[in-house]
């Protein structure tokens, strides 16, 4: 007889087998007034459009651009595109953001799991250089 359980991958898809994810939620903080998220939807040529038009709208601050996960090469596309069109100081911070995934079993007996997971992020702040002083 062939053990089923001969590998962990396979303990481990056997069992997952018999749940469905329920939900997915990014544990994390509010969106910013100048803050772009990059997402699946849009052109990078677009967004950087768009950039370019909330950065006009908070000159003082600039404009925040995030993106997680796969859309973070989009995004760096994005800032070199509007880096392109002016000069411009950028600042960038890597983080890693939570996720929070919830598990419901189909077979009665099993508990409901909850798995929280990390995936990469960027944030690139944008913003007029300040002015050189002279003395």
């Amino acid at each position: 007889a062939i053990n089923p359980f001969n590998s962990y991958a396979r303990q481990t898809e056997y069992i997952m087998n018999h749940y469905a994810k329920k939900c997915s939620r990014f544990i994390e903080d509010e969106c910013l007034p100048n803050e772009v998220r990059i997402s699946s939807a849009g052109k990078p040529r677009d967004l950087a459009k768009k950039v370019v038009k909330v950065m006009k709208n908070f000159p003082k601050d600039g404009v925040v651009i995030s993106a997680s996960g796969g859309h973070v090469t989009k995004a760096v596309t994005t800032v070199e595109l509007v880096k392109r069109s002016c000069e411009l100081q950028q600042i960038h911070q890597e983080t890693m953001l939570k996720v929070e995934d919830m598990w419901e079993p189909d077979m009665q007996g099993l508990d409901t799991l909850k798995v929280v997971r990390r995936i990469p992020a960027i944030s690139i702040t944008l913003r007029e250089p300040a002015p050189q002083q002279t003395t």
